[in-house]
């Protein structure tokens, strides 16, 4: 028997949010580190679109 491990909106939306935070910490270490502002592009709209 095979089971899916799937992860809900909220589990999701969590881990977005925790890479979003390490990402502003790195950023405000190297705030002109491009990129880590485009990382941080993708994620906010990977939190958006969900």
């Amino acid at each position: 028997m095979v089971e899916e491990m799937g992860m809900t909106n909220k589990q999701f939306q969590g881990f977005i949010r925790l890479a979003l935070g390490w990402i502003e910490k790195a950023l405000e270490e190297s705030p002109n580190n491009e990129s880590l502002k485009s990382l941080k592009d993708i994620f906010q709209s990977m939190l958006e679109d969900a």
